[in-house]
């Protein structure tokens, strides 16, 4: 197997076409590994030096983990990059690979030539992931320690086959309140919803829409939309659009959007980014309510999940979620590293 590292972010492009096949390939696989998603994070936030680490085998991309080095607090840290905005950084590796790969990766941060560092932080790792249990014994076989650090979790809802079979998955008050706010909201008369799904004319504007009732929902979403991270979002969601697997969705009532949902797609999963609402429509649940709308959709698209990703927000579970723990892994050189 041969390990490469790439520092110019030029990589991204040259990589895209192995890359994109490994993502299908992957079971770690998820929107925020794509190039794209990647790339604009390091065009809008990147500091400090990009290591983007490949394996190739049989004439093929097996692997791919994205690392930075940066100075922190005095020491040298290699880390997955993103974490901030980035749910899942689970690294890409092709079944079957996955221990070839990690220990090469740790052999070669032992060796002399290796970069300086104190220590590897693996950023939102999921605890369902094919690699997360076999960290601790390679790390062990190299000298290495790790510490695992719960950082959230991550609600994901198994969709059955009807949606009557998803109501009746849900607790009783849980599906009498979907029920009924569905119904109170239907009685007001012109609402719709729609998907954007792609790029056109109408892109710009929908993707200002949706910033705009994201920021209008709470104040701490509103602060966390300051004109940087605005940009990163334009670009992300607009080159989503164009690769197929960025949507934006909205109700409308009387004309109006009511609310509105930023999600991704890709083969029989859905994973639910981020939302914004009107506050003037909000006696009338409609974020509830589109929610409701997107997971019946899935269902009838034959999707098997519906990704809540990070956060313990309680109307998740009330969906009919279940959580699954994700994760932070160190490796250090010592226990003090890090």
């Amino acid at each position: 197997m041969q390990m490469c590292i790439f520092h110019d972010i030029a990589a991204f492009e040259e990589l895209a076409h192995p890359w994109q096949d490994l993502l299908g390939r992957s079971p770690g696989a998820s929107p925020f590994m794509r190039p794209t998603w990647l790339r604009t994070w390091w065009e809008h936030f990147g500091e400090g030096e990009l290591y983007l680490v490949t394996f190739e085998a049989e004439g093929r991309l097996v692997g791919l983990i994205p690392l930075r080095r940066i100075a922190r607090d005095g020491r040298w840290i290699l880390e997955t990059f993103g974490e901030e905005v980035t749910d899942y950084l689970d690294p890409l590796v092709e079944p079957g690979w996955e221990e070839t790969v990690i220990h090469a990766l740790l052999a070669w941060l032992t060796q002399p030539e290796a970069p300086g560092w104190e220590a590897l932080l693996l950023w939102n790792i999921r605890e369902d992931s094919t690699l997360f249990p076999l960290w601790p014994g390679a790390a062990a076989a190299h000298g290495l320690t790790v510490h695992i650090e719960r950082l959230t979790i991550c609600p994901m809802l198994p969709l059955p086959p009807t949606w009557d079979a998803y109501l009746q998955m849900l607790d009783r008050k849980d599906r009498h309140e979907l029920r009924r706010k569905i119904r109170r909201l239907e009685a007001v008369g012109n609402v719709r919803w729609y998907l954007l799904r792609e790029d056109g004319p109408e892109a710009d504007g929908a993707i200002e829409a949706f910033l705009a009732l994201m920021a209008a929902s709470n104040p701490e979403k509103a602060a966390f939309l300051h004109e940087r991270m605005r940009a990163f979002f334009r670009r992300v969601i607009r080159q989503g659009l164009r690769e197929g697997w960025v949507r934006l969705s909205f109700l409308e009532i009387e004309g109006e959007k009511a609310a509105t949902y930023l999600d991704f797609e890709d083969r029989d999963r859905i994973w639910l980014y981020n939302a914004g609402l009107n506050p003037r429509y909000a006696a009338l649940s409609p974020g509830v309510v589109l929610l409701a709308y997107l997971i019946r959709q899935a269902i009838e698209q034959g999707k098997r999940v519906f990704d809540f990703l990070r956060g313990d927000e309680p109307y998740k579970f009330r969906f009919g979620a279940r959580e699954v723990p994700l994760h932070r892994i160190r490796i250090a050189r010592d226990r003090g590293a890090g």
